[in-house]
């Protein structure tokens, strides 16, 4: 793993000096530069932060970059990912690497066949881990962070932010599948990576290979492992670079510094932060940082108003569980006293039956009495038992027929009440009384009688409903040609309305334009401000007369995006007004399209 931890530095933040240095510069020697860099770019009640970011941002990764010089089209997978048999392939191999790096949890090909989100998940961020030991997977917008950590890593095909919804859809795994067996391989040829012989070639001696790039850069061993260890440092938030005065003092000899002109320019450079500061400072708004104080505090105020509360909470429960405990208690000592008094009694019964005194003739007496009695009431017992059970299934069948009958007669019920049939003041009853009512104790003949009169005025209110029914049809046909004649109507409002929709479009497209035009504008206005800041920079480094001049032309820029900036506002304003004019127009028209639809229906 530390080969891998190895491989996988130059994806982290990097802190480096400028381009254009000057023989060796290390992070010592730029502590005081970097110190105006910091300056600059502080913001007012930012407080202290847990890991410092490097100057220069984070550099993309160089694996898989070949696959961004495709240009904005999008990149087709080769690979056969709809076939079967590849997939399986791809999960076998999967599911062997897993295995392989100590995957915590069981994983087999079954449930590789279609995972959980959950489980994709896991698998994922133990992947990613192995790369990036520090990773740990966001709790929500993973379907964002995924993809993202795929573009930035360099994988060539785009994951769309749907699939991570259902990850084990069978139309969205294969192409999941194809990914993580992609990031497999750059594991495997992160772990074979040999960082040394990357830098250093395939030399033994690497303290003594030299090797300066374009920008002044000199690749030896020594120089590496020293930047190395400032640079943990640096994101340590460890300023102080004691540890390493040994490497440094052989980088001086390597390279032969002039410690006294060192010395001066240190010196000049110190002068020129505590000037800077001081102007910054002046810019500055203290009260801020007294703001983000006072949040702090009512947080830990809150939060000791929490602890409090929970340990009243946690008094008042224990109060509870000690009554409960005493309670127990009483019932324990009452149960001790209960047992007492039994076994007294037991043993007055028995010293009872100890000093009566029962002939051998009594007992045989006795107990021939006693099977005799036993054997009348074993017999007597089956028969009850026999008659009990015979009972019993004629109850059941009784029942069975008492809820069929129950059940039909409710269906009868409710059918008669939905028709309002029930009861006779209703509506369609006519003044029948078509309920019925059984009486399970009159038998068949009341249920006979009961419904005899009902039929008779049923088929009556049929033949009724029958002719009320031919009414409705004509009447029906009648509206459905009036409905015709609406709906052709609707369908012109519906075409004038797509017309509109069609403008309020190329509205829209308008303001986007213009809206991307301002942004680009924005931009170029943002490079010219990096531009003077750089040039600005240089004019620290190499004089100091020059500090005034660039603190005006720098004013002068702010200035000038200022004005920039509120003209665009301004712009924003105005095609937001004019937008939201034309959408009120179009509301408008869409109101009064549908209020005279309504007053055609309404006439219709």
């Amino acid at each position: 793993m530390s080969r891998l931890s190895n491989a996988y530095r130059p994806l982290q933040p990097q802190r480096i000096s400028e381009a254009n240095r000057l023989g060796l510069i290390t992070p010592q020697s730029v502590k005081d530069r970097h110190a105006i860099g910091r300056l600059a770019n502080t913001r007012p009640g930012s407080g202290n932060c847990e890991r410092r970011i490097s100057f220069f941002g984070r550099r993309s990764s160089t694996i898989g970059s070949h696959g961004a010089f495709g240009g904005p089209e999008k990149i087709k997978d080769p690979r056969p990912l709809h076939d079967k048999s590849f997939v399986q392939q791809c999960l076998r191999q999967l599911c062997e690497f897993l295995g392989e790096i100590g995957y915590p949890q069981p994983v087999s090909m079954k449930s590789l066949q279609s995972p959980s989100t959950k489980d994709f998940l896991r698998i994922f961020s133990f992947m990613n881990s192995t790369i990036d030991p520090s990773y740990q997977l966001p709790d929500s917008k993973f379907e964002e962070e995924i993809p993202r950590i795929f573009k930035d890593l360099g994988y060539p095909f785009p994951l769309s932010k749907s699939s991570m919804y259902t990850v084990g859809a069978p139309h969205t795994w294969p192409q999941i599948v194809g990914a993580l067996i992609w990031l497999m391989d750059q594991i495997k040829l992160l772990s074979v990576a040999d960082p040394d012989k990357i830098l250093f070639g395939d030399e033994k001696d690497w303290d003594q290979i030299e090797r300066v790039t374009e920008d002044g850069v000199h690749h030896n061993r020594l120089f590496i492992n020293y930047t190395e260890k400032c640079y943990i440092n640096f994101m340590m938030g460890i300023d102080n670079y004691d540890d390493n005065l040994d490497h440094l003092s052989l980088l001086k000899q390597r390279f032969g510094v002039d410690e006294a002109q060192f010395e001066a320019v240190s010196a000049e450079n110190r002068s020129l932060a505590q000037e800077l500061e001081r102007l910054e400072i002046e810019k500055e708004n203290e009260p801020d940082r007294v703001q983000a104080l006072k949040k702090t505090k009512a947080s830990l105020q809150a939060d000791l108003q929490k602890y409090k509360n929970y340990l009243v909470e946690m008094e008042a429960h224990k109060a509870f569980h000690e009554q409960r405990a005493n309670a127990v208690r009483e019932e324990l000592e009452s149960a001790a006293l209960e047992l007492k008094a039994i076994n007294e009694e037991n043993n007055i019964l028995q010293q009872k039956c100890d000093v009566q005194d029962i002939s051998a003739s009594d007992v045989e007496r006795i107990n021939r009495e006693r099977n005799e009695l036993l054997q009348t009431i074993s017999s007597l017992s089956k028969i009850l038992e026999d008659v009990e059970k015979r009972m019993w299934n004629e109850e059941i069948n009784v029942a069975k027929v008492k809820e069929v009958l129950e059940a039909g007669l409710l269906k009868y019920h409710t059918l008669a009440r939905k028709l309002k049939l029930i009861p006779t003041t209703a509506e369609n009853a006519g003044g029948h009384d078509f309920e019925i009512r059984l009486d399970f104790d009159a038998g068949q003949r009341n249920i006979s009688q009961n419904a005899k009169p009902i039929k008779p005025n049923l088929m009556l209110l049929v033949r009724q409903v029958n002719e009320e029914i031919n009414k409705m049809k004509n009447k029906k046909m009648n509206v459905e040609e009036g409905i015709e004649q609406v709906q052709s109507m609707i369908a012109e409002r519906a075409n004038d309305l797509k017309l509109l929709n069609e403008q309020i479009r190329k509205v829209d497209e308008a303001m986007q334009q213009e809206k991307e035009e301002d942004e680009r504008k924005i931009a170029m206005q943002d490079g010219e401000l990096d531009s003077l800041e750089n040039k600005r920079k240089y004019l620290q480094k190499g004089m100091t007369e020059g500090l005034d001049d660039a603190l005006e032309q720098r004013k002068a820029a702010r200035h000038m995006f200022e004005i920039v900036q509120q003209k665009t506002n301004e712009e924003k304003t105005r095609m937001t007004s004019n937008f939201r004019l034309c959408l009120d127009s179009a509301a408008q028209h869409i109101t009064s399209i549908e209020v005279l639809q309504l007053t055609t229906t309404c006439k219709v």
